[in-house]
């Protein structure tokens, strides 16, 4: 982990970590952090004491999505950013993939887009995290994507918060949290439909609030 990274972007809450999710079969963790824009993963079946080892088990197995963190890339390497609702398929279509809201961040990608990653079979069960492994979460890429760039029908921005599910049918639902919308769309990409917050208030969604923030009167906004 670079300690550095919080001095960078001035963010005092700079380990933030906004989804947990577990893969029941290999035992293991993924954490999404939020100010790294990364996704890491550490096994779960392993001691305390076991874990304090240094070059154990208990380190970071596999981490993707901004290699510029640990220092194995550049801001071009960059493909998660700022992403919320890491969620592991279990169950479902995408069966041990990784679904993921990759929100976007200003000034340098102003759209958000649904994601679905499949993960190399090289993690193992518990093993410690290697060079070797870390060139490949640097050419991670995703098999799935909905969400057009800035500029194209469909595009969309949600600044933070927000989500996504793999439904048992194949369809993705996602929701668009500062700005009150659900939607389900089809693996094609195609949207069944779509549910807009009807609360407004100063001609905004009651959903429009800073994270952390308070929300203002209502009970109609969604936060996910």
């Amino acid at each position: 982990v670079a300690l550095t990274r919080s001095s960078k972007t001035g963010e005092k809450d700079w380990l933030h970590i906004n989804a947990v999710s577990h893969d029941p079969n290999r035992d293991h963790i993924f954490l999404s952090v939020n100010v790294f824009s990364e996704v890491w993963i550490i096994h779960h079946g392993i001691s305390s004491e076991a874990a304090q080892r240094k070059g154990s088990a208990g380190d970071i197995l596999y981490r993707f999505g901004n290699p510029q963190v640990a220092r194995l890339g550049t801001c071009l390497d960059q493909i998660l950013f700022c992403q919320h609702c890491v969620t592991f398929l279990h169950g479902v279509p995408g069966q041990g993939n990784l679904l993921v809201f990759n929100n976007g961040r200003a000034p340098d990608r102003h759209w958000s887009t649904v994601e679905e990653f499949k993960l190399p079979d090289s993690i193992g069960f518990g093993e410690p995290f290697t060079l070797e492994k870390a060139k490949v979460g640097c050419k991670q890429s995703a098999v799935w994507k909905f969400g057009p760039a800035i500029g194209r029908r469909g595009s969309f921005y949600s600044t933070h918060i927000s989500g996504c599910q793999r439904l048992p049918n194949g369809n993705t639902l996602i929701t668009q949290g500062p700005q009150g919308i659900v939607i389900e769309v089809t693996h094609e990409g195609e949207e069944v439909w779509r549910y807009v917050s009807p609360v407004m208030q100063a001609d905004s969604a009651v959903a429009y609030v800073r994270q952390g923030g308070q929300r203002e009167s209502g009970s109609f906004s969604l936060f996910c």
